[in-house]
């Protein structure tokens, strides 16, 4: 009998310890617990229950029954003992590769967040261009991006700064638009390079030459960004003091045309100075603001001099519609600037309980022009310029306040007449010689 079945003959008995516990029997095929009784073929190292092996007096294993090879190939079998098996070493891993795998070894790339990149490059976008629009397509962009980031790839920190720089653009935007478009009165003044040419008076005839004497440049300054410029009509002189009538806009930056009460203190509402012909800008005061939320006040300021006049009006004879009339302010600081046309037609409108005459015009009326007279063709004062239709839209759209809504709503401390001065030779003598204050 040759050693092989020798050793299937002579198994190695033993209790089954931790070495053993697990295995599974070569023969039956289940567990092996720790404390049973073994038997180990010495030829493979296979392990088997003991009475298993006792049954078949033979190794269960593959090897050992050659695996169903004959008898003449038993020289060929490969042995591999169990010993060998605790001795062999693992192969190294070949790294599979398909068409868009990567290696084992290299650390996958981050990809970035397409949505943030978006929004950064509206953002950046949205600077020069209009940012309202694209600042706010940002904001969203951003809110989505950043709900939405997937947390293995790049880009988180873009969407928040596209976000925060879509939010300040819009705001930027929206500012810079109200003060362009929004704020007609906030006129940059630069009298210096156009300035009036007092020559110009000598050779008016008498009405048109007190219409000029009795308009007023009026500046407003309510800080750095706040700086308004209008017209004012002078009513009154007494003693080197004159009453002045203007819109409320002129002088109160945040009146928007609504009904609104005025301030308690009138002096809240900044530095007002007022310029006469050849003159240099003095410090006006308020004295009185319509009520209602009508476009209209009063101010006061040290006045004198032959250039200064007071207007003439006769509410007792208004013209009628088509009759030919003319304004004169300072439209975009260019001052007493004359403008004619004709009335186009009487409307009403109403503030609070109060229903007044509005007077619709042809005269082109600019920024500048608000609070400045608005004179019927024999010089009287009819109306006080308030606003004009958008001129990206329209031409030939102008309106005045009445100069009756002033008589209606004044104070009777202000001595108003429904008629001041009677020129008698009309377009050509004043009748009431001026004399200096």
């Amino acid at each position: 009998m040759n050693s092989d079945s020798e050793s299937a003959q002579h198994p190695d008995f033993r209790i089954a310890g931790e070495r053993e516990a697990g295995v599974n029997c070569a023969r039956c095929n289940q567990v092996i617990r720790q404390g049973e009784l073994t038997a180990r073929c010495t030829s493979c190292g296979a392990i088997h229950h003991q009475h298993c092996w006792m049954q078949y007096q033979s190794c269960g294993s593959y090897q050992c029954s050659l695996g169903g090879m004959s008898s003449g190939n038993k020289d060929k079998t490969l042995v591999i003992s169990r010993d060998d098996l605790n001795q062999a070493e693992p192969l190294p891993v070949v790294s599979s590769y398909t068409d868009n795998a990567q290696t084992v070894s290299e650390k996958p790339k981050q990809l970035w967040n397409k949505l943030a990149l978006t929004t950064f490059i509206v953002a950046l976008i949205g600077i020069p261009l209009f940012g309202i629009v694209t600042g706010l397509i940002a904001m969203v962009l951003g809110c989505i991006a950043l709900v939405s980031h997937p947390v293995h790839k790049k880009g988180f920190a873009l969407a928040v700064l596209g976000l925060v720089i879509g939010f300040f653009e819009m705001i930027g935007w929206s500012v810079g638009l109200y003060y362009f478009y929004g704020n007609p009165h906030a006129t940059s003044i630069s009298l210096n390079e156009y300035a009036f040419d007092e020559s110009s008076l000598e050779n008016l005839p008498e009405y048109l030459k007190r219409a000029m004497k009795s308009n007023v440049l009026i500046q407003v300054s309510n800080g750095l960004l706040s700086q308004g410029m209008g017209s004012g009509v002078i009513l009154k002189k007494d003693a080197g003091q004159v009453l002045i009538i203007t819109n409320r806009h002129v002088i109160d930056h945040e009146f928007k045309g609504k009904t609104q009460n005025p301030p308690a203190d009138l002096n809240e509402l900044g530095d007002i100075t007022v310029q006469a012909i050849g003159q240099l800008p003095v410090p006006a005061s308020v004295e009185w603001i319509a009520p209602h939320g009508i476009d209209l006040a009063i101010i006061s300021a040290p006045l004198a001099g032959r250039n200064v006049s007071e207007a003439f009006w006769n509410q007792k004879e208004l013209p009628m519609i088509g009759a030919n009339v003319f304004a004169v302010g300072n439209p975009h600081a260019l001052g007493w600037t004359h403008s004619s046309g004709s009335i186009s037609q009487y409307r009403k409108q109403t503030r609070g309980v109060f229903t007044y005459q509005v007077i619709q015009t042809t005269t082109p009326l600019n920024p500048g022009n608000s609070g400045g007279g608005l004179y019927d063709e024999n010089g009287l004062l009819i109306g006080i310029n308030t606003m004009t239709g958008d001129k990206r839209f329209a031409e030939g759209l102008g309106f005045a306040i009445s100069f009756k809504a002033l008589l209606d709503l004044a104070p009777a401390t202000f001595q108003l007449a429904a008629q001041q001065g009677n020129p008698q030779n009309k377009n050509t003598v004043n009748p009431t010689p001026e004399t200096d204050d």
